[in-house]
Formats: C-alpha cells, structure tokens, sequence
C-alpha cells in the first residue's frame, strides 16, 4: 500500500513537473520580407483607415507562413499577432533553445500572466455612499434632454456625455470591443435587451476556451458592458447607448492566475480587420507565470511588454483605446500596469462623484516621464449591472475605463460626420485638453475629468436633433437660464451636486428668462423635459 501511494505521488509530481516545464512565450521573427497581396483587413477596417488618412503598413499584413512553419516545427504554434510581427509556442526549456537558435528567430519573452485583478475593488454600498455625500436623494431621479438616466445621471454627467447624446450623437453605427472577463447574464439582463433585439451585437468570441460563448465563467465583463451600453430609460443609461459590440473574453476568471495577454492581442488585432473604432480593456499586468520575469515600473514605458506594444500598434491603425489605469494606487506597486503605459490610448482612471480621486487609483507617471493617467472618470460608487442583474453600484477604474469609452464612441459617431474626415489621435488631444486638470496635469488624474461638451462645440459638428428648450447663458447682469419658446408653463429645481434640491422656482408661461444671479451652487437644474449641469454664482 505505503509503496502504491509513493507510485501515485511520483506520478502525479512527474506530471505536474511536466505540465509546469510547458510555458508559452513570444517568439519575435526575422522577416525579409513581406507579402504585400493581401491585407488582413475587413472593408470597415479599410474605411477607417481612409477617413483618417492612414496608410496600410506591413503590420497590417500577413507574416511569412515559410518562417511560422519553421518555428512551429520545434514546437506547437498556438497564436500569432501581425502587429508584433510574432508568434506564440509552447514549449519546454529544450525546445525553446532551440527556436532561439533558429536563423529566423530574432528574440522570445515570456507571455505574461496576471496574477490577481488589477481593475476591481469590493462594490460601495449604498449606506457608505449616502455616508460620503456622493448619492442624490431619490427626489432626484429625474428625465433628462435625450435620455432619463436614472442612477447613471451622475457619471454621465460629469464628464458631459450628455451634451454629445442631446445633440443626436448616441454611438449609432460605432463599433466598439470589450476585451474582458466572462459576460454572465449579458445574453438575458434587461440592461442589454435593446441591444440584442437591434441587432448590435456583431460577434461574441471566447479567447480563453476557444468556442464563442462568453456567458459563462465570471461577469465582470458584463459589468463593464453595462455602463457603455444599458438603455434603461428612467433606471440606467450606458454613455453609448445605440453602440454596435463586439464581446472577447480574453481573460480566465477560473484560476487565480488571470489571464494571458496574447488572448488580449489576439483579439484586439481581429477587432482592428473587423474595423472596430473603440476598444475597452479593463485589465492589466504586471507578473508572469511563476513569477518569472515579472514586470517591474522600468517596464512601464509603453515599449517594453507586448501587450502595451501592440496597443500601440493599435492606436495606430486609427482606433481609440480606454484603458483601466488599475487600482494599485494605495498599494506597495501603486503605478499603472501594462498596456496603460502604452503611447497614445486613454489610461483612465478614478474619481467619486465630486470629482476627487478614488485612492485605489493607479499613478503615473510611465517610467519615460509621460502623463499617465491621461484622463479620468467616475470609478467610485459607479453605476453598473451587477452578477444578479440588478443595477447597482461599484468600484474600480475597470468602470471608468468604459464609461470613457462610451462617451468616446459617441464622439466618434460625430466625428465621423465631418466633412474632411477625422483623426483618432484629434479627439483623443481635444479630449485631453478640455479636462479640468488640462493646465497643470499631474500623476495622480493626469489631464483629468474631460468635458465632452467642449470637445463637441469645438469640433464644430451640427446636432442631430433640434436644442432642448432651456440653454444656460452668460449676460451682462450674470448667468441666466434662457428658453427657446414660450406659451406654456415650467417648474425649475436646483440640485446641488450630491442631490439635495436647494431651490424650486415656477415659470410662467411667457416667461422666458431666469438669472441665476444671488444663487450660490455648483449642480445642476431640472426642467419638467431637461436637466442642465450649471455652476452658479
């Protein structure tokens, strides 16, 4: 018996031994050439490319098969990326000598792993919200212009999203990919229904199992989803609602080592051939698997892990990526993580509802000096689907990210009519600049909390839909709300900023006019049809 179970234990030690000596690595190729014939792309992927003036590059083409066979000789190929101009194997020790004697063969790195989540943190209650001022009071659910938000006023608010919806722009006809977690519930919540009824949803892949079910395994991709795409009028709306989706699980909720970021590149590469203008990620990494070769902050600087080389590579192909900056920044790393340090993406991170940085926000700068954060949004008590289908309220800039993302594909739907094109890279520096912080940026939120409202009149771009009837109005005597039409009555309440009416005034009906003068608030005005973010003096 004593010799039957040693027999067991060796066997079982000899396997584990076995499958630990397999490790998947980057194998980066000498080409010496390339096949210029045919792109990879998709005709949308080609348009998006036209409109932004962006030639083809040989990442946007095929690698060398002659060179992929080589390598895929000593060991299994199980990955490529074009953008990397890559490979990807699993092999042992043994094999992996020998790739890296291969003439073909001009370097290999691990591929990373993450060990734990680096986006999301326990979800707030609603008590330690009310505690810390950051929730209306539930007088203040209320329509607004284009959409009646509900509990999602606040996040959309903040950074204006408003004023891109009020103006017709939605997401209608954008294409955007979450690359994320599991999308439990997605297929059934109510937050999603208008979605798939449309016909919005264009393609669901699994990176992880290899099939295209993602409704299993985790749901904190549906999460992220929510706050971009939920149309619950009077409950909860996304920043863009009439988007179109792409959902890639690339990351394994199963196990506590996360996730493998060529899942991540992988599918971000298929998002650019299928001409997707908006990615969000909410992930990121630090460590590999076993902790060999973990990433330190001198990694940081956008060049150094392929998965922040290939969000590069990305951006450059005209698409706008948001990326969660992660939420270390009250721990013993406290930096952004990988591919948040990339060159020109949106690493996002954390505010609360008054504007003031999340503690767990992850800091900049990269490891060159460059401004990390770039920008920020509501990450502290966010309004989100939550795993039982309810809307609720969470934690972590794996919220911020794609409520940045949202409102940046609604930006995008505008762009887009612009009579000369447009340039992702514009947006992404108007959006810089018109945040708060934009003067004196920092490591903590970067440019800060855009306003959209901005970017959008100084694009220029038509609305799509005629104004709402109150406008707010600089005068000689001071502020003033001005309405369009006359001949009926209103009532105006003004919020503060965490909820509490301060004043209720009623409108006569050839009342056209009303200063703000003598009124001292930062918030925002409902109407019996609008609400209007003002800052009163």
């Amino acid at each position: 018996m004593k010799f039957l179970v040693a027999l067991a234990l060796s066997v079982c030690f000899t396997s584990a031994n076995s499958q630990e000596s397999l490790r998947k690595h980057w194998v980066f190729l000498n080409e010496s050439a390339v096949d210029y014939s045919q792109p990879q792309l998709g005709p949308d992927a080609l348009a998006r490319r036209t409109a932004q003036s962006i030639a083809l590059r040989p990442t946007d083409f095929a690698l060398q098969p002659e060179l992929v066979t080589q390598v895929h000789s000593v060991a299994p190929v199980i990955g490529r990326s074009r953008w990397l101009r890559a490979v990807v194997v699993e092999a042992d020790a043994g094999q992996l000598a020998a790739i890296q004697a291969l003439d073909c063969v001009r370097s290999t790195q691990p591929v990373a792993l993450m060990k734990r989540p680096l986006t999301s943190c326990e979800p707030v209650t609603s008590s330690s919200l009310l505690a810390s001022g950051s929730v209306r009071d539930a007088e203040a659910e209320e329509a607004t212009s284009s959409y009646n938000y509900g509990s999602s006023l606040d996040q959309v608010l903040q950074i204006r999203a408003d004023a891109l919806h009020d103006a017709g722009f939605n997401g209608a006809g954008v294409k955007v990919a979450i690359l994320d977690g599991g999308f439990s519930g997605a297929d059934t919540y109510s937050a999603f229904t208008g979605a798939w009824q449309q016909g919005r949803v264009l393609e669901t892949l699994d990176y992880v199992d290899g099939d295209s079910n993602v409704f299993h395994v985790g749901s904190h991709g549906m999460s992220v989803w929510s706050t971009i795409c939920s149309d619950l009028d009077g409950s909860f709306v996304g920043t863009a609602p009439a988007a179109s989706f792409y959902l890639y699980k690339t990351e394994n909720q199963v196990s506590e080592t996360i996730a493998e970021e060529y899942n991540w590149v992988m599918a971000a590469e298929r998002a650019d051939s299928l001409g997707v203008d908006v990615i969000n990620t909410s992930l990121g990494y630090t460590t590999f698997d076993n902790g060999i070769g973990d990433h330190s902050y001198a990694d940081m600087d956008g060049r150094t892990t392929p998965i922040s080389q290939a969000a590069v590579a990305a951006a450059r192909t005209g698409m706008i990526l948001c990326i969660s900056a992660g939420n270390e920044g009250s721990s013993s790393w406290k930096y952004i993580s990988a591919p948040a340090d990339a060159d020109s993406i949106l690493a996002v991170g954390a505010v609360d509802g008054f504007g003031l940085r999340a503690g767990f926000s992850s800091q900049g700068p990269s490891a060159d000096g460059r401004i990390k954060p770039d920008v920020a949004a509501r990450g502290l008590g966010a309004t989100v689907m939550n795993s039982n289908g309810q809307v609720a309220t969470s934690s972590g800039t794996s919220f911020s990210s794609p409520i940045m993302a949202g409102a940046m594909a609604s930006l995008v739907q505008a762009a887009k009519t612009l009579p000369n094109g447009y340039s992702a890279q514009n947006l992404i520096h108007r959006v810089r600049m018109s945040a708060h912080q934009a003067l004196a940026p920092d490591s903590l939120l970067g440019y800060g909390i855009p306003n959209f409202a901005t970017v959008l009149n100084g694009l220029g771009v038509e609305p799509l839909q005629e104004l709402k009837p109150w406008t707010l109005h600089a005068a000689p005597s001071g502020w003033m709300l001005r309405r369009t039409a006359s001949g009926t009555p209103d009532v105006l309440e003004f919020f503060s900023v965490d909820g509490r009416v301060l004043e209720r005034i009623e409108v006569a009906p050839g009342q056209t006019e009303v200063p703000l003068r003598g009124r001292s608030f930062w918030g925002y005005v409902r109407s019996s049809s609008q609400v209007l973010p003002v800052a009163a003096r």
